[in-house]
């Protein structure tokens, strides 16, 4: 693996020492961010390697991206029953499977949701909404189908995008807006 610094990623994003720090403050604080911008500032770009400076380390298992749109749910954020040969089974989607290899950690782990504002957060979160926060970090809820205790790790930090541009922006609900900071990206 390769090392990863604060120094790497201030000569490889447009950033100064100040405001990386800031972030990485507000990311440690919260656990979970929003990086805001115009299309093409290097929103994605940035959160990976805001997740390597802060792993210290280019480690790609550590960090996963989904993009959320108008169809995904929480049968693939968390768990669902999937057609399958026999009929239906049910599929461990990818947040979960992403915690579950977290948990087993001491590490710092990152979840990068691309267009973050485009999926519906209530549905694809479920009752899982109130664990993401930073305090609720380690409790244990019932999950919907498998009827399984889970929680998110402490070491699980989650950094969603989403574009300025979009006028979807006005509808995000202000349960997302309590559970995370905002961070504009010129």
């Amino acid at each position: 693996l390769t090392e990863y610094s604060v120094e790497n990623f201030l000569s490889e994003v447009y950033m100064d020492r100040g405001r990386y720090d800031a972030i990485v403050g507000l990311l440690r604080a919260k656990k979970n961010v929003i990086l805001q911008g115009a299309p093409g500032v290097g929103k994605t770009f940035t959160a990976k390697r805001l997740a390597y400076s802060m792993m210290g380390v280019k480690d790609a298992s550590r960090v996963m991206m989904v993009q959320f749109h108008q169809s995904y749910s929480y049968e693939d954020f968390i768990e669902g029953y999937r057609p399958s040969g026999a009929g239906f089974e049910l599929v461990k989607g990818a947040f979960y499977s992403f915690c579950k290899k977290a948990a087993d950690d001491e590490d710092e782990y990152f979840f990068i949701i691309d267009e973050i504002n485009r999926g519906n957060l209530s549905k694809i979160f479920g009752e899982l909404f109130m664990l993401i926060e930073n305090d609720k970090r380690g409790y244990k809820l019932q999950l919907l189908y498998s009827r399984e205790f889970f929680y998110v790790p402490r070491n699980v930090h989650i950094i969603g995008m989403m574009n300025t541009a979009d006028r979807s922006l006005a509808m995000l609900d202000y349960a997302l807006r309590r559970r995370f900071a905002f961070v504009e990206l010129r």
